[in-house]
């Protein structure tokens, strides 16, 4: 069932110049977003931050229970995946819709599985209800077969130094297809805390985690994800 809610740290509730969404994947839970939300608000003036989960919630679930999610919502991912479009498509889109119908600038930011829904919903509003200028952000998500349609100029990869083994799950092109020939406009390596390994990496890029770099200057994952975005993206 997609959750949605709107950051506490929004500047703008209506008639706003920007509106960001981010898109969760599988085990999020409420705040995994709220530290880049932050920065967010310091980077883009007259924003409202809305976050999307398309396929739950993870807060308050332990146990068995826990582990029922997580199988449920990789059969979600692994649709999502091979299909064009999906009820979590369709419904990312019409939340989108209900936020953004007249704002200037339109940023889609999706983590892991979250990645897949947020390009599949901007490409859905733009063919479907002549949505303009939609810029989207994957970061640590899976690839997935790509046409080689101009929308993709305004996709950007994001990973991180680590190996992630969640990029490393499916590619671009489709093998033999005149159709699925695409890659994402630009495919962006950033460094990001190195003390976390593993599974602790994938969920970190979002995070205020701190880290000092070689040459001592202090680093927090958040900080440097969203001032790479809003470089990439400055907006109007």
């Amino acid at each position: 069932m997609t959750e949605t809610f709107v950051s506490s740290y929004s500047t703008c509730s209506n008639n706003c110049r920007t509106v960001v969404f981010f898109f969760a994947g599988v085990l999020t839970y409420r705040n995994n977003f709220e530290d880049a939300a932050s920065e967010i608000a310091l980077r883009y003036p007259n924003a409202k931050i809305v976050v999307i989960f398309p396929y739950g919630m993870a807060n308050g679930i332990a146990g068995s229970s826990l582990i029922h999610l997580l199988a449920r919502q990789l059969t979600q991912v692994g649709y999502d995946l091979v299909r064009e479009q999906s009820r979590r498509v369709v419904n990312a889109g019409q939340i989108i819709r209900e936020h953004a119908a007249d704002t200037d600038q339109l940023i889609l930011i999706g983590h892991s599985a979250g990645g897949v829904v947020a390009y599949k919903a901007g490409l859905h509003l733009e063919e479907k209800y002549d949505f303009r200028g939609i810029h989207v952000f994957a970061v640590g998500c899976p690839k997935f077969y790509l046409k080689d349609i101009p929308y993709n100029e305004r996709f950007t990869y994001i990973t991180g130094q680590n190996p992630d083994r969640i990029t490393r799950i499916g590619s671009w092109r489709k093998p033999g297809s005149r159709v699925y020939r695409g890659s994402p406009g630009r495919e962006i390596q950033l460094d990001f805390n190195p003390h976390h390994q593993g599974w602790r990496f994938h969920a970190s890029y979002f995070l205020k985690s701190v880290w000092m770099d070689s040459n001592e200057a202090f680093h927090t994952n958040s900080v440097d994800l969203v001032s790479k975005i809003h470089e990439l993206y400055p907006g109007n």
